[in-house]
């Protein structure tokens, strides 16, 4: 937008002067400015939307004192250091021009206008149906769209307070739930304002879940423990991983140490096999023993055929008896 004189109307090459100064400049340039615009007093915003007054005699004892390469923003840090006597209680004609240095450029305008509270310009397309904010030195200002999306409420933001970002977040106090409105820097002072409650509220959750899941494997690890990340279940323990119903796959543990883990039981040791009890056979019984094999070898395979599988040989005779004891009368 081109300035515009509103104390004179600009003779050629003014414009062009204008759109080169900003707070920014140095006080030489700032000086010579003064010169071709032919004026004696300047007014400059400072970083807390506040006016500061100068005149061009400051400018002449800043630059002669070795302040000519200082930004026209430091005027106020200068005299606090006590470099020039700043202009208080002077009673000023405020019909005459000045040079306004406010922070969407520089103009020629009356005393009056420019220690006015609001140096605002409203664009052409300010009632356009989007909402809209713009930093004035009286606040924020609103256009139709934000007070009726978000109340006028907002207009008692800190302006100050706002971020030098292109981008930045801010809560709205005194609302029964939490209200956060993003605002989006569209030129120097006028933002385009989006509630975005819902996107944050929604990104603290995901990091508290994201922080809870960090501890969790911390613990993992601290057992000892691997884990890792699979499409399918693996591993000692594995759980799935869902968000808004989208699933993520599977976080897989390796290790019995895992917090959650059904501990594994302890094997069992074998148990060893109980001797069996020797039984002492006598002398005797070991005669017998052998008599017994060889009366089953006299009686050959035929007989022992008769002894059935399940049927005790008792039942059929007592070898014993074929042969006669000795000593005894049988023949």
């Amino acid at each position: 937008m081109t300035p515009a004189g509103e104390g004179r109307k600009l003779v050629p090459g003014e414009e062009e002067l204008l759109l080169s100064l900003s707070r920014d400049s140095s006080l030489l340039v700032c000086l010579r400015a003064f010169y071709s615009l032919m004026l004696d007093y300047g007014v400059c915003l400072t970083d807390d939307e506040e006016p500061f007054v100068f005149s061009r005699q400051q400018l002449v004892i800043l630059v002669e004192g070795g302040e000519a390469d200082a930004p026209v923003r430091d005027m106020p840090s200068l005299a606090g250091k006590g470099r020039f006597r700043p202009i208080v209680g002077e009673r000023l004609d405020g019909e005459m021009d000045v040079l306004f240095m406010g922070r969407r450029g520089t103009r020629v305008m009356s005393l009056a206008k420019a220690l006015a509270p609001d140096d605002a310009e409203i664009p052409e397309w300010w009632e356009a149906p989007i909402p809209f904010a713009m930093s004035t030195r009286a606040g924020m200002k609103l256009n139709a769209a934000a007070i009726r999306t978000f109340g006028p409420g907002l207009k008692r933001l800190k302006v100050s307070a706002l971020p030098d970002k292109e981008e930045f977040i801010v809560q709205l106090e005194g609302r029964e739930k939490p209200v956060f409105l993003a605002f989006r820097r569209l030129e120097p002072n006028i933002f385009i304002l989006d509630d975005c409650t819902g996107d944050l509220v929604e990104a603290q959750d995901i990091s508290w879940w994201a922080a809870v899941g960090r501890t969790w494997v911390s613990e993992i690890e601290a057992g000892g423990n691997t884990w890792r990340r699979a499409d399918s279940p693996s591993g000692s323990r594995s759980w799935p991983c869902e968000w808004e119903g989208r699933f993520l796959g599977y976080l897989c543990v390796d290790g019995a140490d895992t917090p959650g883990a059904k501990p594994k039981e302890p094997k069992k040791k074998a148990a060893k096999p109980k001797k069996r009890a020797t039984r002492r056979t006598s002398t005797a019984g070991k005669a017998t023993s052998a008599k017994e094999d060889e009366v089953l070898k006299a009686i050959g395979p035929q007989t022992m055929a008769l002894l059935a599988a399940g049927q005790n040989r008792e039942d059929f005779f007592n070898p014993l008896e074929l042969e006669p004891e000795r000593g005894s009368g049988r023949k």
